[in-house]
């Protein structure tokens, strides 16, 4: 009797617990609603989604204005030029390259010819047709090795320019970032390549953006200077000049030959 009895209260237990199981899992499981699910995962996704926004950069590599210093430039800049950019937004520096210099850097860019890209920028081709590259000074790759001693020569005096504006104390901008990388553009002769008017610089706010691509778009959102050092043959005479609008006056425009 006193077995049957253990044996018959076993099965009491083991019954209302399991009872007790079934209905705990029944309140999680209803508590757990498919809209719970999903608010769930969109506020993951939209998470993740922000944060990819936030820490995507190209300048995580940058260096300070004093890092990129190439003291070379400065017999090339001047205050009178840094004067001239503050009070007309352009200035133009001509003969910064000695005809020797120039010529060895377009032999090296000549190694370059079979990766410049008309599809290595992320611009519609109704935007840009010229073909591009991103190089740096510690570029190294199998079939051209490392890039020639006169493009290095322009890549650090590119580089060297915020030092100098920091020198002699440019008023329009100050605390530069300054990439590793510089872009080498080159525009076919015949006329076909262009680039439409355009701003190197995001003015666009969030409103205008979204927050994820304003998050996206912060290394364009901090630009200040741009600086292009041309690198044509010294006799060119084709066309490809930069046309500049200024912003102070409405549809004023400058041509300058670069």
């Amino acid at each position: 009797l006193a077995t049957s009895f253990s044996l018959a209260y076993q099965r009491i237990g083991i019954t209302a617990t399991s009872i007790n199981t079934s209905a705990a899992m029944n309140k999680i499981v209803a508590a757990i609603s498919l809209d719970r699910v999903a608010l769930a995962a969109v506020t993951l996704a939209s998470t993740l989604t922000i944060g990819e926004a936030y820490t995507r950069t190209s300048l995580v590599d940058a260096d300070s204005a004093k890092e990129a210093r190439y003291p070379p430039l400065s017999s090339i800049i001047t205050e009178a030029h840094v004067r001239e950019l503050e009070e007309n937004d352009l200035v133009v520096i001509h003969n910064v390259l000695s005809a020797t210099t120039l010529k060895h850097v377009r032999e090296n860019i000549e190694k370059l010819n079979d990766v410049m890209d008309i599809t290595n920028h992320l611009n519609d081709c109704d935007v840009r047709q010229d073909q591009i590259l991103s190089i740096r000074e510690s570029d190294h790759c199998a079939e051209h090795g490392v890039h020639g001693d006169a493009l290095i020569h322009c890549v650090k005096l590119l580089r060297g320019i915020p030092f100098l504006l920091n020198k002699f104390d440019y008023a329009a901008s100050h605390s530069y970032l300054v990439p590793k990388q510089c872009q080498l553009a080159r525009y076919k002769p015949d006329g076909s390549s262009i680039y439409v008017r355009h701003l190197d610089r995001c003015n666009l706010s969030m409103n205008d953006m979204g927050v994820v691509e304003f998050l996206r778009a912060s290394d364009h959102r901090g630009r200040v200077v741009t600086a292009i050092l041309y690198l044509n043959k010294s006799d060119w005479d084709s066309g490809g000049e930069l046309r500049v609008f200024n912003h102070r006056e409405e549809g004023e425009e400058r041509d300058e030959k670069g």
